[in-house]
């Protein structure tokens, strides 16, 4: 993970402007590995070269979009021709490359099921070459962030402990939950396996969960963003939606950069997306990219008019409704997830929980707490506050049936 005092994502005080970031858009018209290359080699050239932003001779993690193992041409994992075009640009420039992600939260995160999607995204054959290992560790670390305005502690894969970079390679498609997912979104993918719906059920609304994920670039601040938008997604994404052929590959030093031209790509406006709109209002980005130095080749050319949003779509400037999908990160992260139980033997009735419980999910019985369940968020707040360790976390019954049951898989 980069320690360096990165201004990729620098917020602008009360009378500041946002320093100048430059986004480069190139043309690539298909997955040609030869064209792939080159087209990546012209935009990080155009950037200012690979030593503006990567050391030489340093250890890099190389991020895709790895929702889940499925072939190239549905268009929802980065592509590994264009995986491939990055990790040979790293070797070039003397980097020892480690491929990791962690799929959607519905596969659970083990060496097996990493492998299993590492082949069917058609990445196994990466690590054919010397200059690139494939993450097989499926251990975390909680990554600490204290200027997050929601979220303070990240559960993170530890090969990021391990890098000196991380470059986010990252895939243009629609999304059910944020109108769209790029660069800025696709870092949520370093939260492991089952920890993810628990994440989803912490932060219960799109701009909660766009702060989350907003919190999480600044915690982790990437080297360099690349995004494959040859082949986008419309309609239903991240999984559902339909292939669009847009040509181009991005490259930038900044996530919110790259994902404001992807919208305007996209005929997407960035204040529909929520964790975009969450950084707008937060001063790390403006809404017309007035700070961004687009380089490169000419945006109409390449603008999708018509994109098909997804179905949850309500129009501009409005929520978009999520119950489906959050119905299900909910109920596993509840089923699944720990959750907290009062202990009337170490309560002393101070009441500090019930006051900061964002839910009202606790009340004071004859001064002891008690946590109404079907009303908990699983926010930990309580936990935080209590001094007396009268707040412990536990699995519901069903929950611990389901963590044995997944043990074995």
């Amino acid at each position: 993970m980069t320690s360096d005092d990165s201004e990729a994502i620098h917020p602008a005080g009360e009378h500041e402007t946002l320093p100048e970031v430059p986004v480069a858009l190139v043309s690539c018209a298909d997955y040609d590995p030869s064209h792939v290359y080159d087209a990546l080699r012209r935009g990080i050239e155009l950037i200012g070269g690979l030593e503006r932003w990567i050391s030489p001779g340093t250890r890099v993690l190389v991020k895709p979009n790895l929702l889940q193992g499925l072939s190239p041409e549905r268009a929802v994992c980065t592509h590994p021709a264009v995986m491939g075009g990055v990790i040979r640009l790293l070797n070039e420039h003397g980097c020892e490359v480690t491929l990791a992600d962690s799929p959607g939260g519905g596969i659970r995160y083990t060496a097996k099921n990493l492998m299993k999607q590492y082949q069917e995204a058609g990445y196994a054959v990466l690590a054919e070459d010397p200059g690139c290992t494939l993450n097989l560790d499926t251990g975390f670390r909680p990554l600490i962030f204290e200027g997050g305005k929601v979220c303070r502690e990240f559960p993170v894969i530890t090969p990021c402990f391990s890098s000196d970079h991380i470059v986010v390679v990252s895939k243009a498609k629609a999304h059910i939950l944020t109108l769209m997912t790029g660069a800025t979104k696709n870092l949520f993918g370093l939260i492991p396996g089952l920890e993810k719906p628990l994440i989803h059920s912490r932060f219960q609304t799109a701009e909660r969960f766009g702060d989350m994920i907003i919190d999480l670039n600044l915690a982790v601040r990437p080297s360099l963003q690349v995004a494959d938008a040859i082949l986008a997604m419309e309609g239903d994404g991240p999984t559902s939606g339909h292939p669009r052929h847009l040509g181009v590959l991005l490259v930038s030093p900044s996530p919110l950069a790259l994902d404001i031209i992807l919208c305007r790509l996209m005929s997407i406006d960035p204040l529909d997306v929520p964790y975009l709109s969450c950084a707008i209002q937060r001063g790390l980005c403006s809404a017309d990219g007035k700070e961004i130095t687009l380089l490169g080749d000419p945006p109409e050319e390449y603008t999708a008019h018509a994109f098909k949003k997804p179905r949850t779509y309500r129009g501009s400037r409005r929520t978009i409704q999520t119950s489906p999908l959050f119905r299900m990160v909910h109920t596993l992260g509840k089923v699944y997830g720990v959750r907290p139980t009062a202990d009337s033997s170490r309560c002393t009735g101070c009441g500090k929980c019930a006051a900061i419980c964002p839910a009202r999910a606790i009340t004071m019985d004859r001064r002891h707490a008690r946590i109404h369940t079907g009303e908990c968020i699983r926010c930990f707040c309580c936990h935080e506050m209590c001094t007396e360790g009268a707040i412990s976390l536990k699995r519901s019954v069903p929950g611990s049936i389901l963590h044995l049951v997944l043990r074995w898989f």
